[in-house]
């Protein structure tokens, strides 16, 4: 009875200014480094709007989608660096989603499985965008096994934290079990931001090799990555 009628006031719990504030709904263990370090300082501010004006968690992972499609789409046609705008904006957003279920307690096994088709169909229609657009500007390069050696690790590790995920009911914590993987390619936030630098340098310099390099290494990388996670869970 004696909390009944009590107004919120603002920046107290229960304001969504308040309850957003980094860090409170980011997800240390398990956010990607960029994720968690930068992206989520943004997306409290959007998360606190979107509360307040009433948006659900799933018409945000709507918009998070069609962010991934024009991406993609700008991508394709040639605008590199609005490309990479609607990039950051998608992995911005991909963040508020998940921050509106947990501060409106409306999280539900269907909107987590959304957000993650999302999120997987976002980076393979992006990679595959970039790589049909510069296909048509550099035909010489094996842009098709690039991309597909690409994805093919991605689809590696992150079957891998699903897995984990089904297995244990948590979270794969690949900030604590794989911290020097977590700033190189172990998250979705972290590939895409150094692919995003990737397409800003080929953008400025003309140069595919930063762009075909970048992947291969990323490819790479994520095969090591993989690797290491087999290990580790089993001694977790």
């Amino acid at each position: 009875m004696g909390n009944q009628g009590k107004t919120v006031g603002l920046n107290e719990p229960g304001d969504p200014e308040y309850d957003t504030k980094y860090p409170k709904l980011a997800k240390k263990a398990s956010d990607g480094t960029y994720c968690y370090l930068v992206q989520r300082r943004f997306s409290a501010y959007i998360t606190g709007f979107c509360v307040r004006k009433g948006i659900s968690a799933n018409a945000v992972t709507c918009i998070d989608f069609i962010l991934a499609l024009l991406a993609a789409l700008f991508l394709y046609w040639g605008y590199s660096i609005t490309a990479v705008v609607f990039i950051q904006l998608f992995g911005i957003w991909s963040c508020v989603d998940g921050e509106i279920a947990r501060l409106t307690s409306s999280t539900s096994r269907l909107g987590d499985f959304y957000d993650t088709m999302v999120d997987r169909t976002a980076e393979f229609l992006i990679v595959g965008a970039l790589m049909l657009s510069m296909h048509k500007a550099w035909p010489d390069i094996s842009w098709g096994a690039i991309f597909f050696a690409y994805m093919g690790s991605v689809f590696l590790i992150t079957a891998s934290s699903e897995k984990f995920r089904s297995v244990f009911n948590q979270n794969y914590p690949k900030n604590r079990a794989e911290p020097f993987f977590c700033w190189l390619c172990a998250g979705s936030d972290t590939r895409l931001f150094y692919l995003s630098l990737g397409i800003i340098a080929y953008a400025v310099s003309g140069y595919a090799a930063i762009v075909q390099w970048l992947i291969i290494i990323q490819s790479v990388l994520l095969g090591f990555n993989f690797m290491f996670r087999l290990w580790k869970i089993s001694n977790l």
